[in-house]
């Protein structure tokens, strides 16, 4: 059996897999949407009760919308975005992680200059999504969730 192909990030011929999506409101009219690989509880204990996390892969967008619809959202529609793995959770912040995608890294090779997140279906119990990247190397990542997700105000 291959590697699974759905509620994953890929990269090359890595799956990265994910167990937890947060959709998170911001100012501005902006909205957060996280990736991670663990589960929802593991997460919330390392926030809530800074609880040490290891092996922590997140995928983070910030996309220039609130609420999101559904819809394609182009490049320059998504403000921010990072793809690290084997971080760490300490005291609530995420830190150490090797960096795969970046918005604005020294290294310009990590960096995309394409990109779009497609918001398939949008419900208060499931989102369905997917995405893809460039990097400025011509490596592609590319994703998709569909599952419950966790909303956080």
């Amino acid at each position: 059996e291959g590697p699974q192909s759905t509620n994953v990030i890929t990269l090359n011929n890595e799956t990265y897999v994910v167990n937890t999506v947060i959709v998170e409101p911001a100012l501005e009219n902006n909205t957060y949407v996280s990736l991670i690989n663990k589960s929802e509880a593991e997460v919330f204990e390392a926030i809530n009760n800074g609880t040490q996390v290891s092996d922590v892969n997140t995928f983070n967008m910030r996309i220039s919308q609130n609420p999101l619809g559904e819809q394609t959202y182009s490049f320059s529609d998504i403000s921010n975005f990072e793809f690290s793995v084997n971080g760490q959770i300490i005291n609530g912040e995420l830190e150490d992680g090797d960096i795969l995608l970046d918005k604005n890294n020294a290294d310009t090779s990590l960096n995309a200059s394409t990109g779009s997140f497609t918001l398939d279906y949008y419900a208060i119990d499931q989102i369905e999504f997917s995405f893809q990247f460039t990097r400025n190397d011509g490596t592609v990542i590319n994703g998709n969730y569909k599952r419950d997700f966790v909303y956080y105000d």
